[in-house]
């Protein structure tokens, strides 16, 4: 059952770290917030700042894990446990890869509501098995 959606403001910032290079993104957009079978859920349109133009991401978060989904130009299901690792596929418009995630540590802080304030999820990307980067994603909700 989808509930109401509320306007939000995103403050989403990412930090990658690879053997090259460190970098970092940050930027701030509008969304949707809603709860969605016993989940909160924030969605919103990706522009060229992320590199993902065109896209819509929807990013889900209960007891048990983060779930963040991409569809557009971008498709993919990538999922976050605390010590887990997970596998998914990648789809770009310049091909589709396999990648695995590993999951060091996801935290959430919620409001009076239950409803996510922010979300930080500390990763590491895996693509052909090798260890490609070290990864966190924060994003800060607010009303």
């Amino acid at each position: 059952m989808t509930e109401q959606r509320k306007k939000v403001w995103l403050s989403i910032s990412g930090k990658i770290k690879n053997e090259e290079d460190k970098e970092t993104l940050e930027f701030l957009t509008e969304g949707d917030l809603y709860k969605e079978n016993n989940r909160s859920c924030v969605t919103y349109i990706e522009s060229e700042v992320s590199g993902m133009e065109g896209t819509t991401t929807t990013v889900c978060v209960d007891a048990e894990k983060v779930s963040v989904i991409r569809l557009g130009t971008t498709n993919s299901i990538m999922e976050f446990e605390t010590g887990k690792r997970n596998l998914t596929w990648y789809s770009t418009p310049y091909g589709d890869v396999t990648m695995g995630i590993f999951t060091k540590d996801v935290f959430i802080n919620y409001n009076d509501e239950k409803e996510p304030t922010r979300v930080s999820i500390d990763y590491n990307i895996e693509i052909e098995g090798v260890t490609n980067s070290q990864n966190v994603l924060n994003i800060k909700i607010t009303q």
